[in-house]
């Protein structure tokens, strides 16, 4: 009997302590179970904080689908700017970021363009040039003088009290006006995987890069101000500039009139001139010279050819140089008041009906 009851009360524990054993293992398992989610939040609040600090970078996707698609893509992927990058590097503000000049840019104002590709080549931002406070930015405008050349000068506050804007004058200075001349379409530049300073400074220059005198005359033309020579150049008591008194001089400007006369309207302009002569002699520059107050109201003294010795020599000059050039001061059709009244036909009359008084001493 008593072995009985111990037998059974050894079962009995034994069966107690697998159920403790059991429900302890339940007991853990559901402690695991319930901790997993604990650690969830913990990377979700990680995740929240890595995209905050996405968002403070900027990287953070936008809320407009059309600012997705310009973070998605840079402006180099399609705007190909190594002619730009180029020059830039050869210019004065090589050491300036692009963004001290170009502020303000807004990709939005040129969606339309940039979804229907309606726009030319190559591209030029006229809409938003660099604004006169970027240049104020780094440039003291206040009693600020010029002087490209020593007989040069350039008041620049007349300029801004007249609102003239800064690239009226300065537009070439950091690409060397590229776009605009058209320069990347040439087949020798078209190549912009070739782009490097050394070509740069091929294709725009430093002469490129500088205000000429044309924009000066153009702009005071289109403002109605003086073209006058001292309104821009010293020495007002001298009769020419100091370049033209290089011995060169008159065979220089002499070619690159020839190559095209309007040039010589650029300076040399009588407004009584509204427009060359009709052409008369087949020179162009003779004619230029002969109806433009401007060349006879400087070329007044006797050519220096035109010595003792000249009577005898001036057929062999006529025969090289060619009628024209007689005919460009000496022509009895158009006289001229500070030219004698010297014609050809003062001695070969042979070419014209003779005097009446010669003929009357002939009967």
């Amino acid at each position: 009997m008593l072995k009985r009851l111990h037998k059974f009360s050894l079962k009995k524990v034994m069966l107690l302590t697998a159920l403790v054993l059991l429900a302890l293992l339940v007991v853990g398992c559901s402690q695991q179970t319930s901790t997993a989610p604990a650690t969830a939040p913990e990377k979700e609040t990680s995740g929240d904080a890595t995209q905050k600090q996405d968002t403070q970078a900027g990287g953070a996707t936008p809320t407009k689908v059309s600012d997705t698609e310009i973070a998605q893509t840079q402006c180099t992927e399609c705007h190909e700017m190594w002619p730009e990058i180029a020059t830039w590097q050869t210019s004065v503000h090589a050491n300036v970021p692009c963004l001290t000049c170009h502020k303000g840019y807004d990709p939005q104002q040129n969606k339309s363009a940039h979804d229907s590709g309606s726009f030319q080549k190559p591209i030029a931002i006229r809409n938003n040039p660099v604004s006169d406070d970027a240049c104020r930015s780094c440039h003291a405008m206040q009693n600020r003088l010029a002087t490209l050349l020593p007989d040069l000068i350039a008041p620049h506050e007349k300029h801004e009290a007249a609102k003239v804007p800064c690239l009226s004058c300065h537009r070439f200075v950091t690409h060397g006006n590229i776009a605009e001349r058209k320069v990347t379409t040439r087949p020798e530049y078209s190549d912009y995987s070739k782009w490097s300073p050394q070509l740069a400074k091929q294709a725009a220059p430093q002469v490129m890069r500088r205000p000429n005198m044309f924009v000066c005359i153009n702009c005071h033309e289109q403002r109605k101000v003086t073209t006058k020579c001292a309104a821009c150049h010293y020495y007002p008591d001298r009769k020419s500039l100091p370049s033209h008194e290089n011995p060169e001089w008159k065979v220089i400007h002499g070619r690159e009139g020839r190559k095209d006369v309007n040039n010589c309207a650029k300076c040399h302009y009588d407004k009584e001139s509204q427009k060359f002569a009709t052409p008369s002699t087949g020179d162009l520059i003779a004619d230029f010279a002969r109806a433009n107050s401007y060349c006879y109201g400087c070329h007044l003294k006797r050519p220096a050819n035109h010595d003792g010795a000249w009577m005898s020599k001036h057929p062999q000059m006529a025969k090289d140089r060619g009628l024209q050039n007689c005919f460009a001061c000496h022509d009895k059709n158009q006289p001229r008041p500070n030219v004698t009244g010297t014609y050809c036909n003062t001695c070969h009359w042979f070419q014209d009906p003779k005097p009446a008084a010669e003929q009357a001493q002939k009967k």
